[in-house]
Order: C-alpha cells, then sequence, then structure tokens
C-alpha cells in the first residue's frame, strides 16, 4: 500500500492557533526547499521542506501538466502552484518564509540542460519568490534518495547560508581564501532578479546603450576587475554588489577582489584618509607620518603577493581594473608592472576638499602628494563624483570623468514592497531598537528617516539639531505632540571603519543633554 503524501497544514482563520499565531510580535522565520523531479509521463513530482533551524514540515505533490502546452508554460504553471501552496501556508501560520532553496535531481537537471529554454522559468520562479514573497532565491543541484530528503536537504542548507539574526534573509558574505574574490550573491546560487526587471528601471537609450557596451565587452573577452578594501558596510560594497549581479546577467567577465581586513591600517585609511580628506578633522594627530605609510604600503603589497600578484590569474589576465578609493592604491605601481596592457581608472566615491587639497602645508595637501605621486597617477582614468569642489588639484582634466553615486533599485534596500512586509520590517526595527534601549517606530505616525553608516562625515547630530528646532517649532504653532513626526536615525558600521561605535555613543551623549531629553523618546 502507497504511503500517504505529507501536506503542509493550513490554518483556518479564527481557530484558536490560526488567532495564537498572530499574538506574536514577529512571525517565526522558516527556510524552504523546493525539490522538483520531471517525469516523461508529462507529470511533476515535488516536495518543499519548511525548515525553523529545529524542525522539518514536508509537503508533497504530484503536478499533472497540460499536454497541449509547451515544456516551458508547463514549468510555469507548476511554480503557480508552488507558489500559491507555500504562500498559503506561510500566511496561515504567520510564518515568514526568508529564503528559498531551488532544486532539481540529476535526471530533471539533463532535461534543462538539452532544453536552456527551461531555464527560464525556473529563474522567473526565483524572481517571484523575491518580488512576491520577499524571499531571497537561490538555485542549488540537489542529491538524496527521495524528493523529500532533497527538500530537506536544500532547506537546511539555505538556513546555512543565511545570517540567522532578524531580519535572516540576508546571506552571508562570501570570499574566496586563495584570492580574496568577492562571491556575489552565494557565488551566483541566490537569483533575484532577471535583465527584464532591470530594463524597466530605466529609459530605453541607456538601456540599449549598456545592452551595446555590454556586447563590445564580450566580443573583445575583456575582463574586468574591481578592487576595494571590505565587501560590506559601505555605498561602495552595495554598489559592487549590484554591479557584478548586473554583470553576469549581462554576462561580462567581471569579478570583484577585496583586501584581507588589518584593523590597524583601518584606523590609517579612515581617520588619516578619508576623514582628512573630508575636512572633518583638523587635530594634527591625524597628519600621516613616516610608519602610517609603511604600514599602509606593506599591508597593500602583502594582499597583491598573496591573493592577486603574478601566477595568481587576477591582475595578470584583466583588461580594466578599477581602484575603489585610496585604501588599495598602493598596488597600482604593482598593476603597471605586472600588465603593463591592462586599463586602470581610479574611482573616487568620497568628497575630496579641493579647496584644502590646494594649500600648501595642510594636511590634505600632504596626504594628496603623498597618494596622487606615488600611486594614483599612474591611472589611465579618473572618476570623481559631478561636483568641481571633490576633483583635487593636479588631476589632468584630460583624465577626468564625471559619474554619480548609483543604487540598485531592485535590490533589499530599495524593491516595492507590500503592506504586509513594511509591517514586519517595522516590527524587526522595533525588536532591535528595543534591544539597544532605543524607542520604536510608531504605527500611525508619519517619521523623518536619515540612513547612513555612523561616521563624522554624514552630519547625524546636524540633523538631530534640525529636529529639535522643526519639533519646537511644531509646538508653538499649537499642533499637539502625538501628532508630530518621530526621526529615524538608520545606520550601521563597516569593516574597514573604526568610527561607527564612536560616532554612535556620541550621538547617545547628546540625545541625553537637557535640550535634546524631551525629544529623545521620538528618536529611534
Amino acid at each position: 500500500m502507497a504511503q500517504a503524501r505529507r501536506k503542509f497544514s493550513i490554518l483556518e482563520a479564527g481557530s484558536p492557533r490560526y488567532v495564537l499565531a498572530r499574538k506574536k510580535a514577529i512571525g517565526k522565520s522558516i527556510y524552504l526547499g523546493v525539490a522538483v523531479s520531471y517525469t516523461d509521463e508529462g507529470k511533476f513530482d515535488w516536495a518543499c521542506s519548511s525548515y525553523d533551524g529545529s524542525e522539518f514540515s514536508i509537503h508533497e505533490d504530484t503536478f499533472f501538466t497540460s499536454t497541449t502546452v509547451t515544456r516551458v508554460d508547463q514549468l510555469k504553471q507548476l511554480f503557480d502552484t508552488i507558489i500559491h501552496t507555500v504562500g498559503d501556508y506561510a500566511s496561515s501560520h504567520y510564518f515568514r518564509i526568508q529564503a528559498v532553496c531551488v532544486g532539481c535531481d540529476e535526471k530533471t537537471a539533463s532535461v534543462v540542460a538539452d532544453h536552456p529554454d527551461l531555464k527560464d522559468p525556473i529563474r522567473e520562479m526565483c524572481t517571484r519568490f523575491w518580488f512576491d514573497l520577499d524571499a531571497t532565491p537561490c538555485i542549488y543541484k540537489l542529491r538524496g534518495l527521495s524528493l523529500n530528503e532533497e527538500a530537506a536537504s536544500a532547506a537546511r542548507k539555505v538556513y546555512d547560508w543565511f545570517t540567522p539574526q532578524f531580519p535572516g534573509s540576508i546571506p552571508r558574505i562570501a570570499v574566496d581564501p586563495e584570492t580574496n574574490e568577492v562571491l556575489v550573491d552565494m557565488d551566483a546560487h541566490c537569483h533575484m532578479v532577471d535583465l527584464k526587471h532591470f530594463e524597466e528601471t530605466t529609459d530605453k537609450p541607456t538601456w540599449d546603450k549598456l545592452l551595446e557596451l555590454s556586447e563590445e565587452c564580450k566580443r573583445r573577452k575583456l575582463k574586468i576587475l574591481f578592487f576595494n578594501s571590505t565587501p560590506q558596510g559601505g555605498g561602495v560594497a552595495l554598489m559592487r554588489h549590484a554591479t557584478i549581479r548586473l554583470m553576469r546577467l549581462l554576462g561580462v567577465d567581471c569579478r570583484w577582489f577585496v583586501a584581507k581586513p588589518n584593523p590597524d591600517v583601518f584606523v590609517i585609511t579612515k581617520r588619516k584618509f578619508h576623514n582628512v580628506f573630508q575636512g572633518v578633522t583638523a587635530d594634527e594627530q591625524y597628519r600621516l607620518l613616516k610608519e602610517d605609510k609603511d604600514l599602509w604600503i606593506e599591508w597593500c603589497e602583502q594582499n597583491f603577493d598573496n591573493y592577486w600578484g603574478e601566477g595568481k590569474g587576477v591582475i595578470d589576465t584583466a583588461d580594466v581594473i578599477i581602484m575603489d578609493d585610496p585604501q588599495v592604491s598602493a598596488i597600482i605601481p604593482r598593476i603597471r608592472k605586472l600588465n603593463p596592457a591592462a586599463r586602470i581608472i581610479y574611482r573616487s566615491h568620497i568628497e575630496i576638499r579641493s579647496d584644502l587639497a590646494s594649500v600648501e602645508g595642510s594636511m590634505q595637501h600632504a596626504l594628496w602628494d603623498f597618494l596622487w605621486s606615488g600611486f594614483i597617477s599612474k591611472t589611465d582614468l579618473f572618476i570623481s563624483h559631478p561636483v568641481a569642489g571633490f576633483i583635487p588639484p593636479r588631476v589632468p582634466h584630460a583624465k577626468v570623468a564625471l559619474m554619480p553615486a548609483a543604487t540598485d533599485e531592485l535590490d533589499g534596500l530599495n524593491k516595492k514592497m507590500s503592506a504586509a512586509d513594511l509591517e514586519y520590517y517595522r516590527r524587526v526595527f522595533n525588536r532591535c531598537a528595543e534591544d539597544q534601549g532605543s524607542p520604536g517606530i510608531s504605527a500611525d505616525r508619519p517619521y523623518v528617516i536619515q540612513i547612513a553608516r555612523f561616521d563624522p562625515a554624514k552630519g547625524i547630530p546636524d540633523v538631530i539639531q534640525s529636529y529639535r528646532i522643526f519639533r519646537e517649532q511644531l509646538t508653538a504653532k499649537g499642533l499637539e505632540s502625538d501628532q508630530h513626526p518621530q526621526l529615524v536615525i538608520c545606520g550601521h558600521g563597516s569593516i574597514d571603519d573604526p568610527d561607527g561605535t564612536v560616532i554612535y555613543d556620541q550621538v547617545m551623549e547628546m540625545l541625553a543633554q537637557p535640550e535634546y531629553v524631551p525629544y529623545a523618546k521620538d528618536i529611534c
């Protein structure tokens, strides 16, 4: 007698368990594994495993396809069924699907290999998990004695890939230990978007030009490399994750490498490079000394020799190399020596106060003279933000290109979300705020928000002071305090930034001052 197939339970609205589940402040996080097997009879067996870190729930089913439609349409029909099934299951139990691993067995993988057009609906289902259910999707080839075992293995694998803390849908940053290459989106296992989604975010002339340039890169077989100091935490890292994701979809050979972290060096590059260039300090203790230069150069050259140098298959085979900011710019002369034919671009993301850098004897002048003369002058192009005051002296106009900062409209920071998703993240934020002794965001009040790293150049004290003045003006006009908007200061640190904790502590001290105490309860 055949064993009865297990199904996800669906709680009836209004039932005791349904009501009890909704008493939780935040829905329980689950991670799904989906395994699909194609049979010759034109039907699909599939299984889905739900894993919360301690126990599994299994759903098994067979999907009978219409014989009058193509295999591509058969897959789309199957995936409609899967999306609706797991969505109803999670919704009724008040679960939060954080991530999904979609996989298939060897037989189904061989069918897809023989019919490349079947890859598109598989990827499309992944994008639907991302846009419809706000779950981060991954693709993986599975092994197991049964579909149930494969689905459970996929669920456990995706659980291990993701951070176990709130919100739980952020994949761990993977870096190749041999070359320090950032393996974006778990080395392409995460598939959230397709080219069509990027196309919808821009105008046709821009999109056509992008396709034209990408085709030229592929025709010339160009290898493009990015170098910077950290794979996470700052705006550069945010842009590079999106860049690699887009380049992969376009088929362009583009890779991203980061240096091995050294806290002592990061004190130099943050406080004696960035902070000095931005003019946020005039303290002479931050003037660059010979021992600082020696340590920084030694660190850059060690990274070059250990990960990217001769025989490593990185710099010696590259055609275009982009250096993001000055942290690892000491490797530029070594690049020139190893690969003279490579084009090197220096991308300046930070504000360089050209007015201060032009004053002989200033810290900015000495710092820029050191970096330009020995390293950055050896590049072919200097890309700056389109602000005249950000371009330092001695950079030839013929070498300058202008490019503003960019962001990805489709990533987790910017994509459109449903009201339910927004409410979930409000509660996640409030849970984190409570852990830090901070007020939470009210569900029925507006708020003003600044999203930035806790950095001396971000003007966080100015924002708080402006908020206090704004609140005083609202009170003077007779508006009740419970109708005043809250202020949300939302940010983080970065691996290469030792100032994050310092600035955070300064903000907390500021809020404890008498003139800010009346408003501190509304500053999250």
